[in-house]
């Protein structure tokens, strides 16, 4: 097997899984929330305030069926995301290799956030720790920036030069 089709492979495997996360585990979800935004979500970060609208809005299990998604398949999508887009870039060679990092760093970034919101989320509004909110948001921050960039980063590497080869 050619090192493109693994990475055909695994960015097929990549794209499935989330789009699985998003139409069949993300309506229920939304739904749970009763209309608030669900802090991974929103690309322009959140504070405290946001989330204790949340948790006050939200129906009382939403904090467990978050918790009980991001350590499944929202742990899949960054991890299989960071591998599918870093090998990408890995294997178009050069300084394509050192930029494999920024798809790796928005995996760890999405990882971190789920973890935190997680945290948040569960010890419920009276426990809401500003700092790790604003950490958490940090993290959603970092992810939904980095998202684009790897993208076009993954993109451009398609269309990099080939080296010539010279006829004798």
């Amino acid at each position: 097997m050619t090192r493109r089709m693994v990475f055909w492979g695994l960015l097929a495997v990549t794209l499935v899984v989330y789009v699985l996360l998003v139409a069949v585990v993300g309506p229920p979800m939304m739904a749970l929330a009763n209309g608030a935004a669900i802090p991974d979500l929103r690309a322009t970060g959140y504070d405290t305030a946001d989330l204790t609208t949340l948790l006050t809005t939200a129906d009382p299990g939403f904090p467990d069926a978050y918790a009980k998604v991001s350590r499944s398949w929202d742990r899949a999508v960054p991890i299989l995301f960071a591998l599918s887009f870093g090998y990408g870039l890995w294997i178009a060679g050069g300084v394509w290799r050192v930029l494999a990092v920024v798809p790796v760093l928005m995996g760890a970034a999405d990882l971190a956030e789920n973890t935190l919101v997680t945290r948040l989320l569960l010890v419920g509004p009276e426990g809401l720790d500003p700092a790790v909110v604003a950490w958490a948001s940090t993290f959603t921050l970092a992810k939904w920036g980095l998202l684009p960039v790897s993208i076009l980063l993954l993109v451009a590497s398609f269309f990099k030069r080939r080296p010539e080869t010279s006829e004798v």
